[in-house]
């Protein structure tokens, strides 16, 4: 028998802001997780059993004309023949009818237990963990050095034909179908080189997990920076990463994400205190169970009801350690002829220049752009004393990332962030 009270592992003493699981109310936990393919599914059930059921309990007056027998409740003989009529009472559904609510109901259980099978509440129940293992997989993670990376691929499309069979009226015949055909040509990675800027895990301290029989956790990634310096850092390594890339072929797909590095990253968990006693409710027994008794919706609302829900945020701040003293080769524009121009960080802030640059567009300025120039250098400077960085509009070459994708440094297991130039 393990003890309640678990200890979580702390990274430093000076981290003092925590996070701790949080109690969902009914409602909270029915609009977080609906399962509304469960509910149509088992509505349409009920509704099938209650027109079977009407089917077998309701009893209707119907009336009928025999002509050879005596009826059960004798009527005036008719005028015009010796028959008679009589009325009793039966089922509505007494011509078979009753057999067309019992298909559809035996089609939708089915489809139901198709669904209880592919749910996502029932692999949810398999990836089941220790408190302690979950305290240290956060430790782990918030020790673990992020890699930011890029990845551009070129390509483009080829023209083919080929014999396509088709058939009519059981005659065969071949036709000539074009299609067209993605080539890739080049494919490159790179990664942010944050050593001139520094990084620390700014990450919260997870507490509380032991106070709950089940917790369910979702983790996520992202960066940050503690200024515009290390920020503007990253977009010059980005765009001259994807700038060498542009113009190889037609096309090209950009993909950027973080990952940690020597580390198993998993997005969903769930926490018990003591993973070899579960709850009765979060066992495969009971899933079951319920499915086949068609109360798998109620059941998956009751799990969701009982378990506590913490979104922990796994978050490296970049820039602590920036220094604009030596800058390096990589964060300064080229300057043609030995002149000055203007720097490489201040052209950043604006987008107009910044799309000219990233399209390959420099034309001469003018008598008027040149003295907006010169108003662009004083306001520049003036952005350099703020201490957030500056926004940016445009979205196509400053996305906000915050999708992660293990690719590019080892892993594939996750999602990126896809974007297209032509």
């Amino acid at each position: 028998h393990k003890s309640s009270a678990s200890s979580a592992p702390s990274l430093s003493p000076s981290v003092s802001l925590q996070q701790r699981p949080v109690k969902q109310s009914l409602s909270a936990s029915m609009c977080r997780e609906t399962h509304w393919r469960c509910l149509l599914l088992s509505l349409l059930m009920y509704s099938c059993l209650g027109a079977v059921a009407w089917c077998q309990l309701t009893r209707v007056t119907k009336l009928s004309f025999d002509s050879s027998s005596t009826s059960l409740i004798s009527i005036n003989p008719l005028r015009d023949g010796g028959g008679r009529s009589m009325v009793y009472h039966d089922s509505p559904c007494s011509n078979g009818h009753v057999y067309i609510p019992l298909a559809f109901l035996i089609m939708l259980y089915a489809v139901y237990l198709m669904e209880c099978w592919h749910c996502r509440a029932r692999s949810e129940l398999q990836y089941k963990a220790n408190v302690d293992s979950v305290y240290e997989r956060v430790l782990r993670m918030r020790q673990a050095r992020p890699c930011v990376w890029w990845k551009a691929i070129s390509y483009h499309f080829v023209r083919r034909t080929r014999q396509v069979t088709r058939y009519r009226n059981g005659d065969a015949y071949t036709t000539t179908q074009v299609y067209h055909e993605r080539v890739n040509t080049h494919v490159a990675e790179g990664e942010f080189d944050y050593s001139r800027c520094g990084m620390k895990d700014v990450s919260r301290d997870l507490r509380g997990l032991e106070s709950h029989p089940a917790t369910r956790l979702r983790f996520t990634k992202c960066f940050s920076f503690a200024g515009a310096g290390p920020e503007n850092a990253y977009l010059n390594q980005r765009a001259r990463f994807f700038s060498e890339i542009e113009g190889l072929d037609d096309y090209m797909e950009a993909r950027e994400g973080m990952q940690l590095k020597n580390t198993d990253f998993k997005e969903h968990l769930i926490a018990y205190v003591d993973p070899d006693r579960l709850p009765w409710y979060a066992s495969q027994v009971a899933f079951w169970l319920a499915a086949l008794l068609m109360l798998s919706w109620p059941l998956r609302v009751f799990i969701e009801y009982r378990t506590a829900y913490v979104h922990y945020q796994v978050e490296k701040l970049f820039g602590l350690e920036y220094t604009n003293s030596s800058p390096s080769p990589e964060d300064v524009a080229p300057t043609g002829n030995g002149r000055s121009g203007i720097p490489r960080g201040d052209t950043v802030d604006s987008t107009e220049l910044e799309w000219h640059i990233r399209s390959n567009r420099q034309l001469i300025p003018s008598y008027s752009e040149a003295m907006a120039s010169n108003c662009l250098l004083s306001y520049s400077s003036q952005l350099a004393l703020n201490d957030s960085p500056p926004n940016y509009q445009d979205a196509r070459f400053f996305p906000v990332l915050i999708v992660h994708r293990s690719e590019g440094c080892g892993d594939s297991s996750e999602g990126a962030l896809l974007l297209r130039f032509k």
